[in-house]
């Protein structure tokens, strides 16, 4: 085994002006500043960014491929055909626009850097970001998996990680997936919670209402309104065991939601 020197050439407290085309690339920059300034087709692959400042500037086709960025400026920055594969963020000021226009394609790398960006929004008290970040990860989570386990793209099904009993592993954990994400959105949807919880009292309401000579439909949704919360007149034992479970697992997941987005702030 060969092990061989990697050091990064330092680029430190300077200031940009005019238009730059200029490679960075495997460079470290530090308290680099610069306003207003294009970059066209310059290379940060694989360099650390360290408080650096980026303000207003406009990034195109520049190539941010394993890019390290720490304490760094970038509001108000527009990036254009950047790919930002393998890269990861901490305690960066961005704006929260970079989600929706600067992800990679594949799902699992733009999975990853969503990952590192939700923590970065975290640590600049971005919780807008956070939430939205969280929801774009499951997303991609679900893609991802459902790719692993279903997709003919010649990736999935070469590689061997995806392949045999693996592929079998994925199927699972793509229907787990499914079913959290049927039930709570899993753990980002406040909605879907309330949701499921109005559903089944509504089917539990027509099976009753259907079991029944004497209740109308009408009826038997407020009595299994009632039932949900545990109050009014007592269901059968079925009826009752289905509702009070439902109660406080519905009950569950909807604190669990509400303590997350309490816990990010």
């Amino acid at each position: 085994m060969e092990i061989a020197e990697h050091l990064k050439d330092r680029l430190v407290d300077k200031e940009f002006k005019g238009d730059m085309t200029q490679s960075f690339e495997q460079m470290e920059l530090v308290r680099v500043y610069a306003v207003k300034v294009t970059f066209t087709g310059v290379s940060f692959k694989q360099a650390a960014l360290t408080n650096c400042y980026f303000r207003n500037c406009t990034f195109i086709r520049c190539d941010f491929t394993g890019t390290q960025i720490k304490d760094c400026y970038f509001k108000g920055s527009s990036f254009a055909q950047c790919p930002f594969r393998y890269t990861t963020w901490e305690k960066t000021q961005l704006d929260e626009d970079f989600l929706d226009k600067c992800l990679p394609s594949e799902e699992n790398l733009a999975r990853d850097l969503v990952r590192s960006l939700r923590v970065n929004f975290a640590q600049i008290g971005n919780q807008d970001a956070v939430n939205k970040a969280a929801a774009i990860e499951v997303k991609l989570t679900g893609l991802h998996l459902y790719n692993a386990a279903y997709s003919k793209q010649s990736y999935y099904r070469t590689f061997e990680k995806y392949n045999g009993w693996n592929r079998l592993w994925f199927i699972l954990k793509h229907f787990r997936w499914k079913v959290l994400d049927w039930l709570w959105g899993n753990g980002e949807s406040l909605s879907r919670v309330l949701f499921n919880g109005t559903f089944l009292i509504m089917l539990s309401a027509a099976f009753l209402a259907k079991s029944s000579s004497t209740l109308n439909y009408p009826d038997a949704l407020w009595l299994s309104f009632l039932n949900f919360w545990g109050i009014g007149q007592p269901l059968s034992h079925l009826f009752a065991v289905i509702l009070t479970v439902a109660r406080f697992v519905f009950f569950g997941l909807f604190m669990a939601i509400l303590v997350k987005r309490l816990s990010r702030r």
